[in-house]
């Protein structure tokens, strides 16, 4: 039931879905960035911080950010599509 509900789903209506999705992924993304922040923080506050880790950590922070900015980007122009023609 739920794949037919799916194929009678309009456009608009599937666009909107995978809106709040991509906002779902970009809170996801925010999250574990502010996360991995928060970590690199405490290492950082160590007596001997483990610099291997925390440059680690410091790259996959910069990884997030760009998928991040590409994710917010890719939102903007969906929503604006959806303003435009929904």
């Amino acid at each position: 039931m739920a794949a037919e509900a799916v194929r009678t789903e309009s456009p608009c209506a599937m666009m909107r879905r995978a809106a709040e999705s991509a906002r779902r992924e970009i809170r996801r993304r925010r999250d574990e960035i502010s996360r991995l922040r928060g970590e690199i923080g405490h290492l950082k506050g160590q007596p001997d911080p483990d610099q291997k880790a925390i440059a680690a950590l410091e790259q996959r922070v910069a990884v997030l950010e760009e998928q991040l900015e590409r994710d917010e980007l890719s939102l903007d122009t969906l929503e604006q599509v959806i303003s435009e023609n929904c």
